[in-house]
């Protein structure tokens, strides 16, 4: 019976479908010496955040796929993985909608104000209500930077949601196919941060991704505008980020990645008040953790059953 490890338990509809068919472990360790003495003997293997180096891929002598429970695989060292000719499996599109949902939720509560309300309520200052700050999104402008399942479904519920007007970048979409969406495609991210009132990440980590929005792209952005990240953390220069909402170049941020994760919490970001943050946490809704769980879980029965018939 060939064997699965997983790293940590996932939702158990998808680990309950491999079990029985294949040997399935939860390793429940991310310590990277612990998992190369383990990994020998396992079939496949299944990753959240834990780095898969070239290490732990070679003490994998009879492994066949790596899982990713999740879409990046900058985790995974994937030119070792060819190498050795092991297939790499994602969720695909299984939590696009999730992460979207939670990162138009973000725009709304960014936009009213609604973590500081309700702080403000908690400590008894009900004249917070009289404040200025917050504003309405509808007929705001969106920019959209990577318009992939995410960014298309945010770009979606933006524009027949509250009648956003959507700017796009992202040098591999296709002006026709936006225009027909009724979009607005540049071709330079300089304009699309001086022009907007929010701009939602949804880009790869990459040599050309790092430090995309840095220093120089915050001060483009209009004194009112928010910025969201639900793609990864080195997208965003977190110092920049921090001057930027301390000296009120912008007017907010919500960050659900962040450069180190698990992050220091104790971070000057952190003690910032228009700034909302969540633990890379966008995509585990409860539906969507079953969806990710059986992807994980079929595509690695694909590979090791060779396409066979599920049970």
């Amino acid at each position: 019976m060939k064997k699965v490890l997983y790293i940590q338990p996932l939702h158990p509809c998808g680990m309950n479908f491999l079990r029985g068919k294949y040997e399935v472990m939860v390793a429940g360790t991310e310590d990277h010496d612990a998992l190369k003495s383990m990994v020998g003997g396992f079939h496949a293997i299944v990753t959240r955040l834990t780095v898969i180096d070239k290490s732990i891929i070679e003490a994998g002598d009879k492994l066949e796929v790596i899982a990713k429970h999740g879409v990046g695989v900058d985790n995974i060292d994937i030119n070792a993985a060819m190498e050795r000719n092991i297939k790499i499996v994602t969720t695909g599109d299984a939590n696009s909608l999730s992460v979207a949902e939670h990162a138009f939720f973000t725009i709304g509560a960014l936009s009213k104000r609604i973590a500081y309300l309700d702080r403000s309520v908690r400590r008894g200052q009900w004249g917070a209500r009289d404040e200025p700050g917050s504003i309405d999104i509808t007929g705001k402008k969106l920019g959209v930077v990577g318009i992939g399942r995410i960014g298309a479904n945010i770009a979606r519920m933006a524009k027949n949601g509250f009648n956003m007007e959507v700017v796009v970048y992202d040098p591999f979409a296709s002006r026709e196919d936006l225009k027909t969406q009724g979009y607005v495609l540049v071709d330079d991210l300089d304009e699309l941060c001086r022009i907007v009132d929010f701009i939602t990440l949804h880009v790869p980590l990459s040599d050309e991704t790092q430090d995309l929005i840095d220093e120089r792209r915050l001060q483009m952005m209009k004194p009112g505008a928010f910025l969201i990240n639900f793609a990864r953390g080195g997208i965003v220069n977190e110092d920049a980020l921090f001057r930027a909402l301390q000296e009120k170049w912008i007017a907010g941020a919500a960050l659900d990645a962040f450069s180190i994760e698990p992050p220091d919490h104790t971070a000057s970001l952190f003690e910032l008040p228009n700034v909302i943050l969540s633990p890379h946490c966008g995509t585990f809704s409860e539906d969507s953790r079953k969806r990710m769980s059986m992807r994980v879980a079929e595509g690695i029965d694909d590979i090791l059953n060779e396409g066979g018939e599920r049970r």
